[in-house]
């Protein structure tokens, strides 16, 4: 029997150390809107970094070198139009130093109108692109990942609706 107990536990100790450290992972480490540094402005949208407070915000590391990103910009935006008017400020930073022109051509062709820097960073540590952060009213990050996670815009729906009216 012991056997038995020892092959399973040695077929099984690469699946319960993964499920551990992705635990650890999913931790929202204790960070606020104030370490997230915005690039240089790339398009003409209205943004104001000191008229954040109160505010949800999503801010986005993309890259016009990166399908998944541009993939994800249309849906940004429909997020960024919705929420406008119940306090979401949504922020693109374009992290793969691009030029004016080329981030302008991919906004173009995505009918993006929320701000887009070039630079930048989201305020918590990440491997890849896209990723996002959602920081809170309170300014504390409540979420961070890929956009496209299902859980995304739970946190964004979840964070405005502590938006004082």
């Amino acid at each position: 029997m012991k056997y038995y107990q020892t092959i399973a536990a040695v077929v099984l100790m690469p699946f319960l150390l993964s499920a551990k450290e992705k635990k650890a992972e999913d931790a929202v480490p204790d960070v606020s809107v104030e370490k997230v540094t915005f690039g240089k402005q790339v398009n003409e949208a209205p943004f104001d970094a000191k008229a954040l407070a109160g505010k949800v915000l999503v801010v986005e590391s993309w890259g016009v070198n990166c399908p998944p990103c541009i993939a994800s910009l249309p849906e940004m935006q429909r997020l960024a139009k919705s929420g406008e008017k119940k306090g979401l400020v949504v922020v693109g930073l374009e992290a793969q130093g691009s030029s004016n022109e080329a981030i302008l051509k991919v906004l173009k062709s995505a009918r993006v109108t929320y701000p887009v820097m070039s630079g930048g960073d989201i305020g918590v540590p990440h491997n890849g692109i896209p990723h996002a952060a959602v920081y809170g009213v309170d300014g504390k990050l409540l979420w961070h990942g890929h956009p496209a996670d299902d859980e995304f815009k739970r946190k964004v729906k979840e964070a405005l609706r502590a938006v004082e009216k």
